[in-house]
């Protein structure tokens, strides 16, 4: 009979313990930050990782220390049932009366164990962080000083060594620069159509975020656009327009297909365009001299041609071209326009098949309305080279090519860099003073 209560009772304890144990569990949460060594600006933002893996999150408090002084920054308590957690505290050293030098974040971290008489695991984290307020110094060494609505400029300038990041900015636009050497940077810029009358500037950031910009001194030229009406027969809603529609839309009237491929199918497609020529890019020259125009061909439309589509003598829609369009023999062959490196080949939406081609320091060429392409991603390709035919894949309304040029993303007019004076004066003699002259 002894035996059996012994054994009942261990039991019981076991059972109790397997209940109850994981409520008194031992292992603290974790914290994670961003960096592990932090340089804090005029405005900085922290973002610290939180993880429990036992009973979940209890708080977690963020107190600030500089010398004798303290602040607490942050507090939160958690539901139940939290076990990840990502935190965002904003800090102005200016209004918190910081100086700039050395200061400690404290972040402490409990969870919902009932160890250590119900107050839970708890994690301590002490992070030293540099406090720096001032902006890096930037001295600009040339311009180009005349750029048309539309057009292209260049630029060089001096930064002190704390800067890690350049840019042009026109309005929302952004043109990156790229570091040439020592202290010394470089860069193209545009004034996409219609954008003549938005402010730019230069600025320049430092890894703690500080900013310091500086006006471009440059002369706007006025340039004129023209305008056409385009009329959209049944046989190219047939043949163009419902092909491109998603499934779900096959069923639409064709005013509201048109619409949707004109507006909306465009917008994502510039877009992925704009995101694909913005990123991953040489950050020198890869160009030699002015560009090459399609051999042989006419310009069908030009940069900054505003379009109203008429369907049976009716206005649906409008866009303006951002590119040229170049005619020559059906499925002629297209030439890389400079030197460069294929940075996308594929087929998107209006713009059927294309190549896009990298050429350095954010100037990429795009090729669109393909009917083949014989490059690859990543290939090296030189000035004339055959990347592929031209077609009416897409948008099209007939064999051409839609040839864009951009920078950062963003389409300017090709045709100044077909002009081998313009090339001299306006860009080369920024960028190399001695090719230039």
């Amino acid at each position: 009979m002894r035996t059996v209560y012994v054994v009942g009772v261990v039991v019981l304890g076991v059972l109790l313990a397997v209940v109850f144990l994981p409520f008194f569990e031992k292992k603290p949460p974790k914290v994670s930050l961003s960096k592990g060594s932090l340089k804090v600006g005029v405005c900085s933002e922290i973002t610290l990782n939180l993880e429990d893996e036992g009973r979940g999150l209890r708080d977690v408090s963020i107190e600030l220390f500089q010398g004798p002084r303290r602040w607490s920054l942050y507090r939160e308590v958690f539901p139940k049932g939290i076990a990840q957690k990502t935190v965002h505290v904003s800090l102005r050293p200016k209004d918190l009366g910081l100086m700039e030098g050395q200061a400690v974040f404290l972040v402490k971290v409990r969870d919902r164990s009932l160890w250590w008489f119900g107050k839970g695991n708890s994690q301590l984290v002490e992070v030293p962080i540099q406090v720096d307020l001032t902006p890096p110094d930037v001295e600009l060494v040339d311009v180009t000083r005349y750029v048309y609505e539309g057009g292209s400029g260049a630029l060089s300038f001096r930064t002190s060594q704390d800067a890690v990041e350049a840019m042009v900015k026109i309005g929302e636009l952004i043109f990156r620069a790229f570091r040439k050497g020592e202290g010394l940077w470089w860069g193209l810029f545009g004034v996409p159509y219609g954008k003549g009358q938005e402010r730019a500037f230069l600025e320049v950031r430092d890894e703690a975020g500080n900013i310091r910009q500086l006006s471009l001194p440059y002369t706007l030229l006025p340039r004129s656009f023209k305008h056409e009406e385009v009329r959209v027969s049944d046989e190219f809603m047939t043949s163009k327009v419902y092909p491109l529609l998603p499934e779900g839309k096959k069923g639409l009237q064709p005013e509201e297909a048109f619409r949707f491929i004109n507006e909306d199918m465009r917008r994502e497609n510039d877009a992925f365009l704009t995101k694909i020529a913005s990123e991953g890019l040489s950050a020198e020259p890869l160009w030699e001299g002015a560009f090459l125009q399609l051999p042989n061909s006419q310009v069908r439309a030009s940069y900054g041609d505003s379009r109203t589509y008429l369907y049976q003598n009716k206005p649906i829609g409008s866009s303006t071209h951002l590119a040229l369009d170049l005619a020559s023999t059906s499925r002629a062959p297209v030439l890389a326009a400079n030197s460069g490196k294929v940075l996308f080949t594929g087929t998107v939406g209006i713009y059927g098949n294309v190549v896009i081609l990298d050429h350095g320091l954010g100037l990429t060429t795009l090729y669109a309305h393909l009917s083949q392409w014989n490059v690859k991603k990543g290939e090296m390709v030189q000035k004339g080279q055959v990347i592929g035919y031209t077609g009416d894949t897409g948008f099209a309304g007939g064999d051409h090519l839609h040839f864009a040029v951009m920078i950062s993303g963003h389409p300017v007019n090709p045709v100044d860099w077909f002009d081998p004076k313009w090339m001299k004066e306006r860009i080369l003699s920024i960028l190399q003073p001695e090719a230039g002259g």
